[in-house]
């Protein structure tokens, strides 16, 4: 088993636990689960992390169950979670980071996308991995409707006026974030959650905005099922960007 010990991140709505895994070096991992999901399924990833010998952060945000609620108990897509994210990188730093990798799953991967968007803490971020990342929230509900393409403008205005958020606002690729470090995705061809098409069209328009990213697809693995498919090719790889993107000795 890998040693933990449960921590509180300080978020603007109060304590949210995070496990803290040892490890060592002064660049941490903070990593973001999906939405509706909790960090147990972040544990693929963490001992990819924890092989790479990163000291981690695994977190819970706004929503979670036992962390604090949102006025509206609504999520947002990564709208305001991305705060929490924030703090979580503040709590790092505080307990002695000084470089960061940020992980995001599903719409852990949104999240992750306005925190570097909108975060003055990217500058201590040096890597970005992202599993089945919801890198678009509008395309996203698209592609979800299949066929009922002209439903699509009315659901995503209804889903925006619910949760008080423009859904375009959150498209990466229409709002790219001025910082982008190396960044490794990946994602499966059989995912019915998150389109593989979407995430095949961000990684050619992030190559025409110079964001370096590595992009990994696994055939026949469905929604952040890539570890489960091939958990060697899964595991390595992350190890590797790591040692090839991180500084070294960190």
């Amino acid at each position: 088993g890998i040693d933990f010990t449960e921590i509180q991140v300080h978020t603007e709505l109060g304590p949210a636990p995070a496990w803290y895994v040892p490890g060592k070096g002064d660049t941490w991992v903070v990593m973001v689960h999906g939405g509706n999901g909790r960090r147990q399924g972040n544990l693929h990833a963490l001992q990819a992390f924890h092989d790479a010998g990163l000291p981690i952060l695994d977190i819970t945000y706004r929503n979670d169950l036992g962390a604090p609620r949102s006025p509206d108990h609504l999520i947002h897509a990564g709208a305001t979670e991305w705060r929490d994210v924030e703090a979580a990188a503040k709590t790092a730093q505080s307990m002695g980071a000084k470089k960061l990798v940020i992980f995001g799953a599903s719409m852990g991967g949104s999240i992750v996308g306005q925190f570097m968007v909108h975060s003055a803490e990217m500058s201590k971020v040096k890597a970005v991995v992202l599993e089945n990342p919801m890198v678009s929230p509008p395309q996203t509900i698209d592609a979800a409707l299949g066929g009922w393409k002209f439903v699509g403008p009315l659901a995503r205005a209804v889903t925006g006026w619910r949760i008080g958020v423009d859904l375009d606002d959150l498209d990466l690729m229409r709002h790219p974030p001025r910082i982008k470090p190396p960044t490794l995705v990946f994602h499966g061809d059989a995912d019915r959650d998150i389109d593989v098409n979407i995430t095949r069209r961000f990684v050619a328009a992030a190559k025409r905005m110079d964001w370096p990213v590595q992009y990994e697809e696994f055939p026949g693995a469905g929604h952040t099922e890539e570890w489960n498919l091939d958990h060697t090719r899964y595991h390595d790889t992350v190890v590797a960007f790591l040692k090839r993107t991180l500084p070294v000795g960190g």
